[in-house]
């Protein structure tokens, strides 16, 4: 005989755990206050997001944004949630973007009027000094301080404050189109990662950028070279 009994209680917990387990993964946002914590889900308008780094993949962010211009209101909500920018609330309460700059810039170049933002609180730094933030940035990779040359080091006090005071720098481009064609594998939990590989092109792959087939050649070549023994070290590594 067939326990009914049991079965409906097991047909219930199974619902339940799947109406807590899809209710958990909801966040709650709530607009953007110097004061909140790690963990808390912000919303904020896009210009109001500081970048940590220099420069930009401009064939990035115009493939974004041709993306986003085909999307609907609420798909594009949708895939700005998915994408959960994080970010470190610095000295004086300014947001910091941790990751994100490109798909924030394509948003803000899109033809979407609504320029609404949504991410996660990181880290909470707002009592440091800035000198002390951004050693603490540093340390955690929450910054790259590479312009758009190719120089390192930069001093984070000449950073751009705006997304779209951001320069290009073709080499991150060409970092994106080899990601994307293969040649090496995304590692969402490293920050700024086609940035490595943008500087182990710099000074192996050349090309006319105004030239969308001689770009296309380039990343051919490229992903050869991701796939070689000199970039073994490198994050996504195949």
């Amino acid at each position: 005989m067939i326990n009914l009994r049991g079965a409906w209680w097991r047909v219930m917990v199974s619902v339940c755990s799947c109406w807590t387990a899809a209710h958990a993964a909801e966040k709650t946002y709530a607009p953007f206050d110097p004061a909140m914590q790690v963990g808390a889900h912000y919303v904020i308008a896009a210009e109001k997001l500081h970048p940590t780094q220099f420069a930009l993949g401009f064939r990035e962010v115009r493939f974004k944004r041709d993306k986003f211009n085909g999307l609907s209101r609420a798909e594009l909500t949708k895939a700005l949630k998915k994408k959960d920018v994080p970010v470190v609330i610095g000295p004086g309460g300014v947001p910091f973007m941790a990751d994100g700059h490109h798909t924030i810039r394509a948003l803000l170049e899109s033809n979407h009027a609504d320029k609404t933002v949504y991410g996660t609180v990181i880290a909470n730094w707002a009592g440091l000094s800035p000198d002390e933030f951004w050693r603490r940035m540093a340390a955690d990779n929450y910054t790259n301080l590479t312009d758009e040359r190719g120089q390192s080091g930069r001093d984070p006090g000449d950073l751009p404050t705006t997304l779209r005071a951001m320069k290009s720098d073709p080499y991150r481009g060409l970092g994106w189109a080899v990601m994307e064609a293969g040649g090496f594998d995304e590692r969402k939990e490293v920050y700024f990662q086609e940035f490595r590989w943008a500087d182990f092109f710099r000074t192996r792959v050349k090309w006319d950028d105004a030239s969308d087939a001689d770009f296309a050649r380039a990343v051919r070549e490229a992903v050869a070279l991701a796939h070689g023994s000199d970039a073994a070290g490198l994050p996504g590594y195949r």
